[in-house]
């Protein structure tokens, strides 16, 4: 586990959480989402965020949201509610957004990233880079976004991301 204060805000990262089979298989499975149930509502490549709910019988995704919680718990003793779960692929077309979740805790998971240096931004004045098959957690109520790939390079290098919230009960 990797832990950092920026701005006074703890960001912690838990790496290779999972195998390349179940990777794999995720990748799978929201390519499916983003071709077939693609969310109108949010920037292009996002599914809906009830992806724990479609996939609540899955045990690669159980999996993984059960490992991000593991990480969470091993920071605190307070109790946490999973919020919502789902999934961004970064493509040449991208028109993410800064943002903010109002949740106590986000999660981000980066399933694949060929070029960490274009990760997640927070507040316009850091980056923390997105390495694969590691997940990234903090104070989901900080304004981030996603960094925009160029074209050049995001046409064939699709970076694809789940995110998790949690609140504290």
């Amino acid at each position: 586990m990797q832990h950092f204060i920026y701005n006074n805000n703890s960001f912690y990262r838990f790496s290779n959480l999972l195998t390349d089979t179940q990777r794999e298989k995720l990748k799978k499975d929201i390519d499916y989402q983003i071709e077939h149930n693609l969310c109108l509502t949010v920037k292009p490549h996002q599914t809906y965020n009830n992806m724990d709910e479609v996939y609540k019988d899955d045990e690669t995704w159980q999996f993984l949201i059960n490992k991000i919680t593991d990480c969470i718990s091993s920071l605190t003793d307070r109790k946490l509610q999973q919020y919502m779960c789902w999934a961004n692929v970064s493509k040449e077309d991208n028109r993410y957004e800064k943002h903010t979740h109002n949740t106590s805790l986000t999660a981000v998971y980066y399933l694949q990233s060929n070029f960490p240096e274009y990760g997640t931004d927070i507040e316009s004045t850091i980056t923390v880079p997105s390495y694969e098959n590691s997940v990234l957690i903090f104070n989901g109520a900080l304004e981030h976004q996603i960094v925009n790939m160029p074209k050049i390079l995001a046409k064939d290098n699709h970076r694809y991301s789940i995110v998790v919230d949690y609140n504290f009960v």
